[in-house]
């Protein structure tokens, strides 16, 4: 077969992905690009893969131009990122198979074969350990290096003695270690395994290619838990996922078997899930931490039978039921944040598979939420870029002293939540549970304020409404202690019909609003509180978060 085929061969497989990815709403093909650098003793290849699925994990090998795919030597493995990146390295091999060719095809292909992409490599009079002399220390200038930079270790490969930074002074991205490398720690030699990511490093040496440094010297800063502020740097999370399988649907007792997947992609159809559990009638739990950027999101479950997903303990998807193959979609917007994500799957009888998947969409992608609009917000002000956007089913939650997604704080949060209804007409009475602050609008109408820290109390208003449809905004803040917020309404029975039809105008509220959302008595049926009789104040601390300068929800800036 010669190379025009081999290339054909690539060209189709890459034609069936786009064919496979706009069937199930992607639009993207997994591609790879190849770089290398001199490195003594000889060359070091890096490979950056980008629009794979996220979590997969990825082979890369080496093929001679008229070979098929599936006859790549594997020289290294990479798992892909959230977004369906990933970043490879490993050492060109020194063989005699490699050595003679003047061109190499470096192939990168899922386990299976169904994702494949390749980039050829072209070099003639690749590098020896003579063909490259390294300048010895006493070469370059004590006051002014080749080339120097400060910065954070990314990665590092103890097969390529290749350590990745993200620059902080220089522009050299790697710094690539010889033999005649001197690495220092608090002013003692130090080896090239007492090198970690995160740790605050320099390094001086000789320019290579693609934006590295062959070093000379390689001083160890700081580590990486010494950081410029008191919150450490979190550990690099692995990308992969947590399985546990169960030989039930209930999750009942303790899973059959505990494993880590690197992505959710299985078509078990007719045959068992694992040689412990049965074809049918099993279940599995899949949880994990991912790295996500700032942005929109989409979220993909296709099945055969049931689901369910949750982001940061949010529910978004709900398929609790057997299937034949469906998809299932949902939105969220994510802060550039690690954030969980845990997956139930179940499998009543016949084909079984299960394929999770999500997709970054931008910083300004329309969005859906059919239920509500859940905003969640890292400050009690409802200020800046929400930490977390999802569709609520409901409306009502007790965290405890907890915290609302994973990674915000357990206290010192706000949230809002908006949506569109449609109600029959008639006289509506609105609830808010609340500790600490909330409050809701109907319409454009602020029926209840009470905007200060609080036990959990319920809070009341009436308004009568027209036949269609009402947008409803809800606003909450949780300042210290317990954090409950819970909103619903309820259509009151008709009475005697008025004079006149009554207009969607509420009873004007009096000037002080804690004198008119009082919590509910404990009776069922509430009465009207008498006025106390005047005494003296009781000195109090009460907490009321600054408002924004003329705050009302802004759903009805969008809808007006």
């Amino acid at each position: 077969m010669n190379r025009l085929h081999w290339i054909g061969i690539v060209a189709l497989i890459a034609c069936l992905s786009l064919l496979s990815a706009c069937k199930h709403g992607q639009d993207r093909v997994p591609s790879i690009s190849v770089d290398f650098m001199h490195v003594k003793p000889g060359l070091v290849v890096r490979v950056a893969g980008k629009n794979w699925q996220p979590g997969a994990q990825v082979v890369i090998g080496l093929s001679a131009p008229n070979a098929q795919p599936q006859d790549s030597q594997p020289v290294t493995t990479a798992l892909t990122d959230a977004s369906g990146n990933f970043v490879a390295l490993f050492p060109f091999p020194t063989d005699e198979r490699w050595a003679s060719l003047a061109e190499v095809w470096v192939v990168a292909h899922t386990r299976d074969f169904s994702k494949v992409a390749a980039a050829v490599f072209s070099y003639s009079g690749r590098p020896t350990a003579t063909a490259m002399p390294i300048p010895t220390a006493s070469a370059i200038p004590a006051t002014k290096p080749a080339s120097y930079v400060l910065g954070r270790v990314e990665d590092t490969s103890a097969s390529a003695r290749i350590i990745m930074v993200k620059p902080i002074e220089g522009q050299a991205g790697v710094i690539a270690i010889v033999e005649s490398t001197q690495i220092t720690y608090d002013g003692q030699p130090a080896q090239f395994q007492d090198i970690h990511i995160g740790d605050l490093v320099e390094a001086s040496g000789q320019p290579g290619a693609s934006n590295s440094i062959i070093a000379d010297h390689i001083r160890i800063l700081a580590r990486g838990t010494v950081q410029p502020t008191a919150t450490p740097t979190p550990a690099k999370p692995a990308l992969v996922w947590r399985g546990e399988y169960y030989n039930n649907t209930t999750f009942s007792g303790n899973p059959l078997l505990v494993r880590n997947d690197p992505a959710i992609d299985f078509q078990w159809q007719d045959g068992a899930a694992a040689e412990s559990l049965p074809v049918d009638n099993f279940a599995v739990r899949w949880t994990g931490s991912w790295p996500f950027e700032t942005g929109a999101y989409s979220f993909y479950a296709q099945v055969d039978d049931g689901i369910r997903v949750w982001l940061d303990e949010h529910l978004i998807i709900d398929q609790w039921h057997e299937s034949n193959g469906a998809l299932y979609s949902a939105y969220a917007y994510l802060s550039a944040s690690l954030h969980a994500v845990k997956v139930e799957y179940f499998d009543a009888r016949a084909n079984a598979h299960a394929k999770l998947w999500w997709e970054y969409r931008g910083l300004d992608a329309v969005q859906m939420y059919p239920d509500w609009k859940g905003e969640y917000y890292n400050n009690i002000t409802l200020s800046g870029i929400p930490f977390l956007v999802v569709n609520e089913r409901v409306l009502d939650f007790n965290w405890g002293t907890g915290a609302p997604a994973s990674g915000m704080a357990g206290d010192n949060f706000s949230a809002r939540w908006t949506r569109t209804v449609n109600l029959e007409e008639g006289l509506y009475r609105f609830y808010a549970r609340a500790d600490d602050g909330v409050q809701l609008w109907v319409d454009e109408i602020k029926l209840i304020s009470h905007w200060q820290d609080g036990v959990a109390e319920t809070y009341l208003g009436d308004l009568y409404l027209s036949s269609g449809s009402h947008n409803i905004c809800a606003e909450y803040y949780e300042h210290t202690g317990q954090a409950v917020i819970k909103v619903w309404w309820e259509l009151l029975p008709a009475t005697p019909t008025p004079t006149s039809m009554p207009t969607q105008t509420p009873t004007p509220l009096p000037p002080t609003p804690t004198a008119t959302y009082t919590p509910l008595p404990p009776t069922a049926t509430p009465t009207p509180t008498p006025e106390p009789a005047p005494s003296t104040p009781q000195p109090t601390y009460e907490f009321r978060p600054t408002p924004k300068p003329g705050s009302f929800c802004p759903l009805f800036q969008m809808w007006t």
